[in-house]
């Protein structure tokens, strides 16, 4: 991805899967925002047209986790000097995540007159974010900051060195939001740097890295699944479904059960959009490989990080385009709809923004 944070620095088609993931994530992350309205607030939780939104909030879940995972495959699999990952991975980042966020600021000012002076967009800026969307790019930022400790001991770590930190990761994300979200309790030890979306960054490596059994080891210290390429298929598979119905049946039943929407079972940080994330990786790792990509494979990853930036504001399009044309821009099947089109406009635009003389440097 070009000028992108998550861009894979080799031109060869070894690792078509990586940029077959990354444009299902883009997709995935517009579904998300096309149907979380409906999950959230649309008050029938039995009704049709919330069962279809939260069926496809659910598999669009694991979305910001795989850009996070790919994010860390392709770090942690290349030796940067710190200056040289400094300077190219900040100027990727900063110089498109500056000029969106100007962007909306104003947008935001116009629309909603937020913010309503300088020093309330100043204030945004720091704190973050300053569209619901943005929230990602201070994430990256963080993950980038933590990379140059992490990336020694990620490439000389074996399976143990792994397993503990992967362990200690679940204790600090999904044990404290578990306890904290159905008992009120927060665990009192501090975890520090095995919080948030760092499990992720490493998983991305792990799971990029390690082999099927019918494969040669691509990383001494790290032990081939026991589990030959098809097998290792279908655990993808069965881990995508398995998290997207647990997610799906468990906001249903805590919602219900509470009386208002919970957002508990989806959030990034928990277990089921992890193993469907991880089903994602694997699926793409051990399936996606065989063939060349295709031109539009390459355009659409090339522009998938501009492709984030940009859909919120042609979903709002569609959704002021809805309302003058009399339609429900909320319906069974104006979600997919609406999604496949903000996919397609977006892609447009970003297409039409890098033929621009700096376009490339913005997306």
């Amino acid at each position: 991805m070009t000028n992108s944070p998550l861009q894979k620095d080799t031109g060869s088609n070894q690792l078509a899967w990586a940029d077959r993931l990354r444009n299902i994530a883009t997709v995935l992350v517009i579904i998300i925002h096309v149907t979380s309205p409906v999950v959230q607030e649309y008050p029938n939780l039995d009704s049709h047209l919330w069962w279809a939104g939260n069926l496809w909030n659910t598999l669009g879940r694991p979305a910001v986790n795989l850009f996070v995972m790919l994010s860390g495959f392709l770090l942690f699999s290349k030796d940067y000097p710190l200056g040289l990952f400094l300077r190219k991975r900040f100027t990727r980042v900063l110089i498109p995540a500056a000029f969106w966020m100007v962007l909306y600021l104003i947008y935001g000012h116009i629309a909603n007159q937020d913010p309503a002076s300088w020093h309330q967009a100043i204030v945004k800026l720091v704190q973050g974010p300053v569209h619901y969307h943005l929230w990602f790019i201070y994430l990256i930022i963080g993950l980038y900051l933590m990379y140059p400790v992490l990336q020694p001991w990620v490439r000389k770590a074996r399976e143990q060195d792994f397993l503990y930190f992967f362990i200690v990761c679940i204790i600090g994300t999904w044990g404290y939001k578990t306890l904290l979200a159905f008992s009120g309790v927060r665990i009192g030890l501090h975890f520090e740097i095995f919080t948030n979306q760092i499990g992720h960054f490493v998983l991305g490596y792990y799971l990029g890295s390690k082999a099927a059994s019918s494969e040669t080891p691509s990383r001494p210290g790290l032990a081939p699944w026991p589990l030959h390429q098809r097998q290792m298929l279908t655990l993808a598979r069965m881990l995508i479904i398995g998290g997207a119905a647990i997610t799906a049946a468990g906001g249903y039943w805590h919602s219900t059960r509470t009386g208002n929407f919970q957002p508990y079972f989806y959030d990034y940080l928990t277990p089921a959009v992890t193993l469907g994330a991880a089903g994602w990786m694997l699926l793409a790792r051990h399936g996606w490989n065989q063939r060349p990509l295709l031109k539009v494979e390459q355009l659409f990853a090339a522009g998938s990080f501009g492709i984030y930036l940009v859909h919120v504001l042609v979903l709002d399009g569609l959704t002021e385009s809805s309302r003058w044309l009399g339609l429900n821009p909320r319906g069974i099947w104006t979600i997919p709809l609406t999604a496949a089109l903000a996919v397609l406009l977006s892609f447009t635009a970003v297409l039409l923004i890098r033929a621009l003389p700096f376009g490339k440097k913005i997306t």
